[in-house]
């Protein structure tokens, strides 16, 4: 008898069960991955809206809408553009986290 490996309970007991979960955690998974994306979605909303990306002594600069400088980076190289969101993003937050105190 196989048992799931997340829940403990019992799967098929009558032929081949290839999978380590039962059907309720596999659906659960699935319901699971879904929510977190829409979630980091919605945290990328509004922040960087009015950010401005510009080419400055050969530099790729990406400025907030204060004029505060977010991210930089030589304007040959290449860059993964979710890497410099998510690195601008935490700056911002940041920076509105010390102007606030």
């Amino acid at each position: 008898m196989q048992f799931c490996e997340d829940c403990g309970g019992a799967l098929q007991l009558f032929g081949n069960n290839k999978n380590d979960l039962c059907s309720s955690c596999i659906q659960k998974q699935k319901k699971a991955v879904p929510q977190n994306t829409a979630a980091s979605q919605k945290q990328d909303d509004g922040l960087l809206d009015q950010a401005v990306f510009t080419v400055e002594n050969d530099r790729m600069v990406l400025r907030s809408k204060e004029g505060w400088e977010l991210w930089s980076g030589r304007a040959g190289a290449q860059n993964n553009l979710r890497i410099i969101l998510d690195r601008a993003r935490r700056i911002y937050e940041i920076r509105l986290k010390r102007q606030k105190n």
